[in-house]
This record gives C-alpha cells, sequence and structure tokens, in this order.
C-alpha cells in the first residue's frame, strides 16, 4: 500500500538509507539479544506495532492483531508468556515513523516490530530498526525496495507491487486480452505496478497500445480520466489495466462506460474499497488483486472468518486478515526459535515453509520476501467484491 512521498521523504529515506548500509555493526544485536533473553515464564513477551490508528479506524487491522492475540494467548502464549502488543501512531508521517523505530528499538522489552502501514513510511523506518537490531515485519508495504537493501531482520507479509503486475498480466493474457491499455499514477505504487504488468506483457507476446498517468495529488479531478478516454476510443483494446487508487480508477471506469468502451478492466489492490464500487455498473466486472476475501473456500479463511464475526459481528477485511497473519507467523517463528533473541527469531522466519495463514501459505526468501504465493483475485459484482470463480490461488 502506497501513497505519494513529497521531496523530503524521498531524501529522507535515502538518508536513513546510506546511514544503515554503512554501519555494518553487530552490536545492536547482541545487546538486543541479552535483553531479549531476560524474560522468564509468566512474563509478557511484547510485540510493537506501528500504524495510523486513529486516521485508519474504518481498517479492522487492529481488530485482527487483536484476535490473533487473544487466540495464541488462550492457547498457551509464546514460549510459555502471554503475548502482548504495543501500539504506536505513526500517523503516516515519516518522521514519526522513524521516531517510533527508534522508541520501540531502544524498548528492552519489544522483541519485535509489526508495521507500518505506508510503504514510504516503512522504507525509512526499516533503517533504523535494523539498526537497532530489532526485526521488522511488514504486513502492506508492497514496495520491493523495502527488501532490496540487504537488511536481515525485515520481512514482508504481503506480495510486492512486482509480484501484483506480473500475475495480473498473466491474468489478462490467460483471458486471451493481447491488447491492453494502462492507465497509472505517477508515484511509486503506480510506476511499480504499471511496469512490471507491461514488461511481463510484452514477454509473452502481449501488446501495450498506450500508456497514460495521473497526478496522484490531484486525484479527484476528471480531466486526465477524459483526456485519456480521448487518446482512447479508436485503439480497441482487448482490456484496461489501472495501477492506481480507488477515487482516479472510478473516474476512468465511468468515462470508459460513458463512451461506449467495454473492454474489461483489471486494477491492483488499491481498487478494492467501499469508494470504488461507488461507481455502480462502471465498475462491475472489474478484476481485482487482493490478499485476502472472507468467502474463500479455505479452512483457515473460514475459521477465521467465523471466529472474527463470533467477536465482532462482521466480517473481516483485508486489513483484519493481514494484521491476523503478521502477529500469527511472527509468533510462530520466536516459537519455533525457542527463544525471543532479534538474531534467532530472524533465523526463524528465514526458515518458516509451508505456513498456512488466511492469506496463503508462506515461506520466506533470504530477502524476507514471500516466494511462491499465487495472488488472489475478486471479481466487482452485484454492488460487492466477490472471489474470481476458478481462480487458483483460493483453492
Amino acid at each position: 500500500m502506497q501513497s505519494s512521498p513529497t521531496l523530503r521523504l524521498a531524501a529522507l529515506a535515502l538518508v536513513l538509507g546510506a546511514a544503515a548500509c554503512s554501519s555494518g555493526s553487530d552490536a545492536p544485536d547482541a545487546q538486543r539479544n541479552l535483553r531479549a533473553g531476560k524474560g522468564g515464564a509468566g512474563a509478557e513477551l511484547v510485540i510493537g506495532a506501528a500504524w495510523p490508528w486513529e486516521a485508519r479506524k474504518a481498517v479492522l487491522y487492529w481488530q485482527g492483531m487483536e484476535l490473533a492475540q487473544e487466540e495464541i494467548n488462550a492457547a498457551g502464549g509464546v514460549l510459555g508468556r502471554p503475548l502482548r502488543i504495543l501500539r504506536a501512531d505513526d500517523q503516516e508521517d515519516v518522521d514519526q515513523g522513524r521516531l517510533i523505530a527508534q522508541e520501540f528499538g531502544k524498548n528492552p522489552e519489544v522483541v519485535a516490530v509489526i508495521g507500518h502501514l505506508q510503504s514510504y513510511v516503512t522504507v525509512p523506518a526499516a533503517a533504523v530498526y535494523d539498526l537497532s537490531g530489532t526485526v521488522l515485519v511488514s504486513a502492506t508495504a508492497t514496495t520491493s525496495e523495502l527488501t532490496s537493501r540487504g537488511y536481515k531482520r525485515v520481512f514482508r507479509t504481503i506480495f510486492t507491487d512486482a509480484d501484483m503486475g506480473r500475475q495480473l498480466a498473466d491474468h489478462a493474457l490467460r483471458q486471451g486480452h493481447r491488447k491492453v491499455v494502462i492507465y497509472y499514477s505517477r508515484d511509486e505504487y503506480g510506476r511499480g505496478l504499471a511496469n512490471a504488468f507491461e514488461e511481463r506483457a510484452l514477454a509473452a507476446g502481449g501488446q501495450v497500445l498506450d500508456r497514460r498517468s495521473y497526478d496522484p495529488s490531484a486525484a479527484s479531478n476528471p480531466l486526465a480520466a477524459a483526456q485519456t478516454v480521448d487518446a482512447w476510443e479508436n485503439l480497441g483494446p482487448d482490456a484496461v489495466f489501472i495501477a492506481g487508487q480507488d477515487e482516479p480508477a472510478a473516474l476512468l471506469a465511468a468515462e470508459l462506460r460513458k463512451r461506449g468502451i467495454t473492454a474489461p478492466i483489471l486494477g491492483g489492490d488499491a481498487l478494492a474499497t467501499p469508494t470504488y464500487l461507488q461507481a455502480g455498473e462502471a465498475v462491475a466486472g472489474t478484476v481485482i488483486a487482493t490478499p485476502f476475501h472472507p468467502g474463500t473456500p479455505t479452512p483457515e479463511v473460514q475459521r477465521f472468518t467465523a471466529a472474527f464475526r463470533q467477536k465482532y459481528g462482521k466480517d473481516p477485511d483485508v486489513g483484519a486478515a493481514l494484521g491476523y497473519d503478521a502477529v500469527r507467523v511472527l509468533a510462530h517463528a520466536i516459537g519455533q526459535a525457542g527463544d525471543p533473541a532479534p538474531e534467532k527469531i530472524a533465523d526463524a522466519m528465514h526458515a518458516v515453509r509451508g505456513w498456512r495463514g488466511v492469506t496463503g501459505t508462506f515461506s520466506f526468501d533470504a530477502a524476507g520476501n514471500l516466494v511462491d504465493m499465487p495472488i488472489q483475485k475478486v471479481v466487482v459484482r452485484d454492488g460487492g467484491f466477490h472471489p474470481l470463480a476458478g481462480d487458483a490461488a483460493q483453492r
């Protein structure tokens, strides 16, 4: 999940990245390993959770984490210790995210951190966590940059933008959509997703008839959508790929249908929101990548959905599932490590193979990315999101 960073945030990210690359010290590891080992049976095991809690109340991320915490503690905790999640609000701000990373890194109780929401916050914060020897698990940052810097203790429990773009291109080609047009936001999320889709489509013999972008800071302006459709009216695309946020995507879909262009729409995970659905029939049939849907017919998803409904009286959303899996896979790794020292947690995370969560089956590569996890797809139908029939990722 990604928003457009300012130049100030980008500059700070580069500075922090350079600092991380030049550190190379194992001293923080030794210090944290000693502190983490002091907790005996019965002492709380603390995991930090950085997220814009106040601004993102509508997302059920905390509810998913809370349910995981309660289930783990009801089963005896982790290493005989009750799990506690310590929350901090990063306000979707890179400076605040960096400060939180510093505080968690200095806190002798915190054995690992799950965070942050935005990629532009997570990347510079990861450099700070690395300097303090803290394990970081990201449940929502999809930029490939996060795991490209050689950090030993950074893990991602969601697909990357590149993975998503490639798998959506594969889906388009399987459906016979060989001539496509692309609409993307001029930010890291949009460019990364659009580039991956285009590269895979071209490599497999597809054609990109045209590629247009829009300014994400002016997302509610319908002019970009109208000008784009002006250029596409006579191209006859087989499909339209959207790599951007929900509101401008909905505007484009409405403009396409108004002009009589009926080509199917495919989009990234940012379209799986109520805002996109507000465009009504214009967005019907859109196929969207997603980490989770409560209707997925796997035992893990059905058990989780039932437990979530019983506790909160509603279906879990994507945020709930991502938060739930992040807590549970981290707790699993700590249990496998037999010790909450960060170095041992990181080794155990790297060793995870075939762990089944509600968003898929988890195995990590040397960089901390998920491997061999098919991305689920949903289709817009009857004013809602439904699992795409025949999608292998939902089996």
